[in-house]
């Protein structure tokens, strides 16, 4: 596999060398402006081994997720929370899944079905949730998107078109609130600007004062998430 990685040149302030590894397996190392790009390749190279096994790792938990039986995960985590999984009722009944509140419930033929059906209850969750999360803090600053869509990226969990249309991944779902607010908000920032300025994030700050803190638990734990 022929590893590539995006630069990114940061300012004065940073003064070592950083390699993270996004959602979708891409590479991203920063680096001080003043390194010169045989010493960015030469750490790059380094890391190579450390780069594959994550990358390795990450595919295998893909594959078992795709894979598993719904009521083999044992635990279905949904607005930050864990919940157990209960597989019951007769055979032979519609395969649907169903929450309440305590628990996620199974209809026999649901445990088989696969994650499919399980994309689909994230996706009607994000549908009745999301929107409203937008049009609140839309509410604050008048600034409201011309539509707001589901979608089923892995690279990203929202995104602002030129023209001002959001969309988020139903994936969100399964962060804590103060997170999908934080996303949420920084989507609808990008109306007004439309770019990672400094002014676009005191914006960001306006809404969501502890969006560094959102922001670390998204690098840490969201690759799980995206899978």
């Amino acid at each position: 596999m022929n590893l590539t990685y995006e630069l990114i040149r940061s300012g004065r302030r940073r003064k070592t060398l950083s390699l993270t590894i996004k959602q979708g397996g891409q590479i991203v190392i920063r680096a001080p402006r003043h390194v010169p790009r045989t010493e960015i390749d030469g750490f790059f190279n380094r890391k190579l081994a450390w780069i594959h096994s994550k990358l390795a790792a990450a595919s295998v938990s893909r594959e078992k997720m795709d894979d598993e039986e719904l009521g083999a995960a044992g635990k279905i985590t949904f607005l930050g929370v864990s919940y157990p999984v209960v597989v019951e009722g007769a055979a032979g009944r519609k395969a649907e899944i169903s929450f309440d509140g305590e628990r996620f419930l199974l209809a026999p033929e649901a445990a088989a079905a696969g994650k499919d059906l399980l994309r689909t209850w994230y996706r009607r969750a994000a549908a009745a949730f999301l929107p409203g999360r937008v049009s609140f803090f839309a509410g604050l600053w008048d600034s409201h998107p011309r539509s707001v869509r589901i979608s089923k990226a892995r690279a990203r969990w929202g995104s602002c078109s030129a023209d001002n249309r959001l969309a988020f991944s139903w994936r969100l779902m399964m962060a804590p609130p103060p997170v999908i607010d934080y996303v949420v908000v920084h989507e609808l920032a990008h109306i007004r600007e439309k770019n990672h300025s400094p002014r676009f994030w005191r914006l960001v700050e306006e809404l969501c004062p502890d969006y560094r803190q959102q922001r670390r638990w998204l690098r840490s734990e969201g690759a799980a998430l995206l899978r």
